[in-house]
């Protein structure tokens, strides 16, 4: 009996040892949890903001006063349990709809809770208040501007600018935003010589060029991609023209431009066909003015199309009227110094007065030095038949210089061989012929005789010129 019980007992003994061990062991485990002590810790996490729009609505900014970002509680529970958390185990939600609006302070509750073990732990002062400062909230459009650094390759210039997209949306305080006079974005053009294209990042300024602060703003655009055109340019000249005419004995002088040379730019084929940029005679008016003035003008309506100026400033010039007073001067040439262009052969020229008066107007100093033999007057008889005849004399002058009076001459064309019939008196003047014009009728002998001797021909007339201007090289010399 005995050694059956015996039998019984040491069955199976390895798999009893070791149910023994489990269950002593489960026993311990069970009375050590009965026994944890409970115990506190400290814990500070970030609040995180919900509802936050309510307050966009409402046309409001806040900020958070930076000692309430983040809250500090106690947690109570059990040793094992509350060594086992960490920071990431709790949450603290504060939410903007909740906000309670004060003459002192803005305050939104804070609620903290468990995302573990909540039931097992006390979080001492669970509910906190964040404190928020209100502002007015602003939001505005600006447009972005295209700004270029650096200059093109040697001969290049900037052309058109643009950026995509072209419009920034700024939010935040409003006493920020209102700081905000333009938003540049810059694309370095730096040696180029073709078209460039590249993202830039803008960039907000105040009045006074600096950058304004973009850490309490909200913008709806982080990167704009800015594109810049690169053309040729061309320096040209500005020439003024000028319609009217000053008062009597006054004179144009001078008309100049201020710059006197601008430059354009656009494609190179068609700045190849631009010599200069030209004012026409309508936008300059002079009719009686007697002193010099002075009239901006802008270029830009006178450039072709597909030209700008290289520096907008340059388009407003101003264009200078040089207006002086003249003096009259009076030479008395001989009719022998006259030369005469295309005398038909068999004719001669009978002058009907000794000299003739020239009348010349101009500068002083270009007066003094101007002397009869320089002007040297030419008859053109071309087409003109045998008779009487009152012609304008042309002068070899500089016209930029000097102005000329009406200066005519009355002369008389005579055939030789009609000439010589009438000294023989084989012949008597024709019927129609004009008598009337005679100016010998009752002239005294000796006046007769000194008008007839100084009658000149066209040989007398070219020796004459000849000896005029022989005797303008000695006083030259």
């Amino acid at each position: 009996m005995l050694r059956n019980v015996v039998k019984t007992l040491t069955r199976n003994l390895g798999l009893k040892l070791l149910a023994f061990v489990f269950a002593v062991t489960m026993w311990m485990a069970v009375a050590n949890l009965d026994e944890q002590p409970t115990i506190n810790r400290r814990f500070t996490i970030a609040i995180t903001i919900e509802n936050e729009e309510v307050i966009e609505a409402a046309n409001k900014y806040y900020e958070i006063e930076p000692d309430s970002a983040n809250v500090t509680f106690t947690v109570l529970g059990k040793r094992n349990i509350v060594n086992d958390l960490s920071s990431s185990d709790f949450k603290a939600v504060a939410d903007m709809s909740k906000l309670i609006q004060g003459e002192q302070e803005n305050i939104v509750p804070v609620e903290i809770t468990a995302l573990r073990h909540s039931s097992q732990l006390t979080i001492s002062k669970r509910t906190r208040q964040l404190k928020v400062i209100l502002e007015d909230l602003m939001r505005q459009a600006f447009v972005i501007l295209p700004v270029a650094q650096g200059e093109p390759a040697e001969g290049y210039a900037l052309g058109s600018m643009v950026v995509e997209p072209n419009r920034l949306w700024v939010s935040g305080p409003k006493e920020v935003v209102s700081q905000i006079d333009a938003v540049k974005a810059a694309i370095d053009v730096s040696n180029m010589s073709t078209d460039i294209s590249d993202s830039v990042i803008p960039v907000l300024l105040d009045k006074e060029g600096e950058a304004v602060d973009k850490t309490r703003l909200t913008l709806n655009l982080d990167i704009v991609t800015v594109k810049a055109g690169i053309v040729s340019q061309k320096t040209v000249p500005i020439k003024v023209n000028y319609s009217g005419k000053p008062e009597e004995g006054f004179e144009v002088i001078q008309t100049s431009a201020e710059p006197a040379e601008v430059t354009i730019k656009g494609k190179s084929d068609i700045l190849n066909s631009i010599s200069s940029i030209v004012i026409p005679e309508e936008v300059i008016n002079v009719e009686g003015a007697n002193e010099k003035f002075e009239q901006r003008v802008d270029l830009n309506q006178y450039l072709p199309s597909g030209v700008s100026l290289n520096k907008s400033e340059e388009a407003a010039v101003t264009v200078k009227i040089d207006i002086e007073q003249l003096e009259r001067r009076v030479f008395t040439v001989p009719v022998r110094n006259i030369g005469v262009d295309d005398l038909r052969e068999g004719y001669r020229i009978d002058y009907n007065e000794r000299n003739v008066d020239i009348e010349v107007y101009g500068l002083a100093e270009d007066l003094d030095r101007l002397t009869v033999n320089a002007l040297r007057p030419v008859l053109d008889v071309s087409g003109l038949a045998a008779g009487r005849h009152v012609k304008k004399l042309q002068l070899a002058l500089d016209n930029s210089k000097y102005v000329v009076g009406e200066t005519v001459v009355s002369f008389t064309i005579i055939s030789e061989e009609n000439n010589n019939e009438n000294n023989t008196g084989d012949q008597q003047p024709a019927p129609d012929e004009d008598t009337s014009a005679d100016d010998n009728t009752g002239t005294e002998p000796d006046e007769e005789q000194g008008n007839h001797g100084n009658q000149d021909t066209v040989a007398d007339a070219r020796e004459g010129q000849d000896t005029a201007a022989e005797q303008e090289d000695l006083e030259d010399e």
